[in-house]
């Protein structure tokens, strides 16, 4: 399903290509005249390369997010419009979409582009905003979910919160902040957050409290405490809370300035939870602070800058180097992530070979992410943004250093390694797997399992030896013990050496 001028650009790129390549005739054709010609080749070639393109429909994006909604192993997409729907696009099995549905909700675009099961029933929820105008002319919105039905999505299947007045921006957070193993919610209103809480996946309610926030906010058990502390962002720096206590922070870290990123990650490998957080000056860099997990609540600061050359507002963290440790992604820069002092040297960061179409995309109405759409073991990089409607690109990552227009999928041994003997079983599999491996050097190994999107889920470590066989058992709980969702994992050896192996896990 690729746009009609990017298959015609390739036609007559092979066609200017044959004929200007074929035995020339001193009559009929110059130098010059091939010359010209094969520049024209390889312009058109630059334009088409690289990437997958299709035309989603004639809305404005606001964001894109992504999820395998029926867990048959392929990542969907979803795209919330400005008016209020939002459009999911089927994966069709080979990295390419479909325009399936919409539903009448929308939201605004994430910092963390997550969706989220809010009845534990192993599928993934979609929710939003619905707008509605009351008898006196004033508009209202309604915080609505729609609940899965085993990936599938009808339109009077839903549950509304109470309406609340309306600002122009529709932005939420997700966490479990009491405990209960259900997700609840933080909604942003005119410069609140107002919290939503999970009365067990079909009851909400809108409680009193709030907390006032001046940029982002993120909830992680930082602690392993089983409920989630709020990390938000104020003038001062970084306010966490600890549930239940919303009257003071448990703890401030001191900063100059408001975040526009928070992500907590372990960031160094070593077994603790950091926080990484990150504001752009609209311009030309971007700052970046890792607080430093060292134990007992307290925190290290390392403070660095790197730089972009564009006008961003987003970053993510995302495995896209052929190590154990988390990237800055900032659009198509990959800023590599360096444990010996935890910063991103611009000496190591690179643009990947992406073309940015000729729009304004860096700001609201659009969105990206990281993420493997074909299946390879490779995040692709995935582009939203609005140029005579709505647009996808797709570029596929080919694990190689380079990118393909045309989807690389492997559904056998991700990345080849003869060196490594590995078996998975049962696979696919419900409640526990086995992961079964010969490694070639002595030393300590890493084993790390990632969700689609490339995201760390559980994390393991151990010593072994050269030669002999070695077992790790998984039993499905991410690094807080909770239960991970039901859908395909990636799971990647790190050896000593740095030779690495990937496999496909798939939890039913």
């Amino acid at each position: 399903m690729k746009d009609t001028y990017l298959n015609t650009c390739r036609y007559y790129a092979r066609a200017f290509a044959a004929w200007a390549l074929a035995p020339c005739s001193a009559v009929h054709q110059g130098v010059f005249m091939r010359c010209l010609l094969l520049l024209m080749v390889i312009l058109l070639l630059a334009v088409s390369a690289y990437c997958y393109e299709v035309n989603i429909g004639p809305f404005i994006p606001m964001g894109l997010f992504c999820d395998d909604l029926n867990r048959d192993g392929n990542v969907d997409l979803l795209v919330p419009a400005d008016n209020f729907n939002m459009h999911i696009l089927h994966n069709n099995g080979d990295g390419t979409f479909s325009n399936a549905f919409t539903l009448p909700i929308s939201r605004a675009k994430s910092f963390t582009q997550k969706l989220y099961d809010f009845n534990n029933d192993g599928y993934t929820d979609i929710d939003g905003f619905f707008r509605t105008t009351d008898e006196d002319g004033n508009r209202q919105t309604t915080f609505r979910i729609y609940f899965s039905d085993a990936g599938y999505f009808y339109e009077n299947y839903y549950i509304d919160l109470p309406p609340m007045t309306q600002s122009n921006s529709v932005q939420v957070l997700y966490g479990d902040w009491s405990g209960d193993g259900f997700t609840d919610a933080m909604v942003w209103h005119d410069g609140m957050y107002h919290f939503v809480l999970n009365n067990g996946g079909m009851d909400f309610t809108i409680t009193d409290e709030t907390l006032p926030s001046v940029g982002w906010v993120a909830l992680r058990d930082i602690d392993a405490d089983g409920t989630d502390e709020i990390i938000i962002s104020t003038q001062e720096g970084l306010h966490i809370y600890k549930y239940p206590k919303l009257d003071a922070p448990f703890l401030v870290l001191p900063n100059d300035s408001y975040f526009r990123t928070i992500e907590v990650e372990d960031m160094d490998i070593d077994g603790d939870l950091d926080i990484f957080t990150s504001w752009c000056d609209g311009v030309t860099h971007s700052a970046v602070c890792i607080y430093e997990n060292v134990g007992d609540y307290n925190y290290v600061a390392h403070n660095s800058i790197y730089y972009d050359g564009r006008v961003l507002d987003t970053s993510l963290l995302r495995h896209l180097t052929n190590d154990q440790y988390l990237d800055i992604v900032n659009y198509a820069r990959i800023s590599p992530y360096n444990p010996d002092g935890y910063d991103f040297p611009e000496s190591l960061s690179y643009l990947l070979p992406a073309e940015a179409p000729q729009a304004h995309i860096y700001y609201k109405f659009s969105g990206f992410d990281y993420v493997d759409v074909d299946n390879n073991g490779f995040l692709d990089f995935v582009l939203v943004w609005l140029q005579g409607g709505a647009r996808l690109r797709v570029y596929y990552n080919d694990g190689m250093g380079g990118f393909s227009d045309d989807p690389v999928s492997n559904n056998d041994e991700l990345i080849p390694n003869p060196e490594i003997e590995m078996a998975i079983y049962p696979n696919p599999w419900v409640e526990k797997v086995n992961i079964e491996f010969t490694p070639c050097s002595t030393g300590e190994i890493v084993l790390n399992i990632y969700n689609i999107k490339g995201q760390l889920v559980r994390s393991f470590r151990d010593a072994i030896r050269a030669g002999n066989p070695h077992r790790i058992q998984w039993d499905g709980n991410d690094e807080n013990g909770k239960s991970v969702s039901k859908g395909v994992y990636l799971c990647k050896i790190n050896e000593v050496n740095n030779k690495q192996i990937v496999k496909k896990l798939i939890k039913m």
